[in-house]
């Protein structure tokens, strides 16, 4: 039997252990197959489980034997494990939070239904195929904070903390409805009501510095969406949306139409090789960092607020690297 269709079997009968009825329609779509050939599946299927078939009105439906407990393990393949693996890795780099325990022990449990063969096709994965997670902060010391911050969001329990922004002299304590965790660019976020400014607003986990779990209840707001709050986030700062137009020349135009900046971007190419970026963003600091990146292969055309802050970090750019060398001794010592 070839191997696709042993692996499609076997999520065949998980589907059914973990749905109580499906159509073979429904399969053939979900493993991208005709309806006959799902049909002869489930066919060998019924010989070694109980599967069933019933008609409700025109449809049919398929289904296990009510009762039937006798649930097979759940089977990975080698690219399935090193998905698996790979995602480990990545909690790894948070700093050993909370969720890195649990992922190491799903990957030693399939790994130890591996035989050797499948294995070393793993291990050929491992050596072909990297992936890369970026910078990172080290959480090691937060793992605790997380644990807490997840398990208070999850009952939707009121959390006190001590934050200190990247403008406060000092911790500030106040009280937060924690919303969700938010994992961004190597950085954690907790997202929620702060009672002391009476908004939704961001922390990064890695500035609380005192965190106590309360016995007040919330809820969240029937009108609050996680997707629709962040939507204008050029990176994860949420202020209000600004709309700006970026040119950049024909030597990295290729570039900047070859990936997706911001779900909200238009890109529109010049008859000289030129492109013009126009997207929505929230404020304009994150972005105009990105666009100084580039030096002067990128020219804000809007808005003009955005210009000119740019024209004045310019100035106070240009003014800091033309200071006289004995000023700049000076600062060195």
């Amino acid at each position: 039997m070839p191997k696709e269709q042993v692996e499609r079997q076997l999520c065949i009968i998980n589907t059914l252990c973990n749905q109580q009825r499906t159509t073979a329609a429904a399969l053939a779509k979900e493993h991208r197959v005709s309806i006959k050939t799902i049909r002869r599946d489930l066919d060998t299927l019924s010989r070694i489980f109980p599967v069933v078939d019933f008609r409700e009105g025109k449809r049919k439906y398929w289904s296990l034997i009510s009762g039937f407990k006798n649930i097979p393990p759940l089977i990975c393949t080698p690219l399935e494990l090193y998905v698996l693996r790979e995602g480990t890795r990545f909690f790894k780099e948070l700093g050993d939070p909370f969720l890195r325990p649990a992922l190491e022990s799903i990957v030693r449990k399939i790994r130890a239904g591996f035989d050797p063969a499948r294995m070393e096709t793993f291990e050929n994965l491992r050596r072909v195929l990297t992936v890369g997670v970026g910078f990172s902060k080290d959480y090691s010391d937060k793992g605790e904070f997380l644990k807490q911050l997840f398990s208070a969001a999850a009952a939707q329990h009121r959390v006190e903390i001590a934050y200190q922004g990247l403008k406060d002299a000092k911790p500030r304590i106040r009280k937060v409805d924690p919303y969700k965790l938010w994992y961004q660019e190597g950085t954690v976020y907790l997202i929620g009501l702060c009672h002391l400014r009476g908004e939704i607003r961001m922390f990064a986990v890695d500035r609380i510095s005192l965190l106590n779990l309360t016995d007040e209840g919330f809820l969240i707001p029937e009108d609050f969406r996680f997707d629709e709050y962040i939507r204008h986030a050029f990176s994860v700062m949420v202020e209000e949306p600004v709309h700006v137009k970026v040119r950049f020349d024909p030597e990295i135009a290729r570039y900047i139409t070859e990936r997706e900046w911001h779900p909200s971007q238009k890109i529109r190419k010049n008859r000289d090789k030129s492109v013009v970026l126009e997207l929505t963003v929230g404020g304009t600091l994150e972005i105009k960092r990105w666009i100084l990146s580039f030096g002067p292969q990128a020219e804000v055309l809007e808005p003009d607020t955005l210009v000119k802050e740019i024209r004045n970090d310019l100035d106070k750019m240009r003014e800091r690297y033309t200071q006289p060398e004995e000023q700049k001794s000076r600062g060195a010592g």
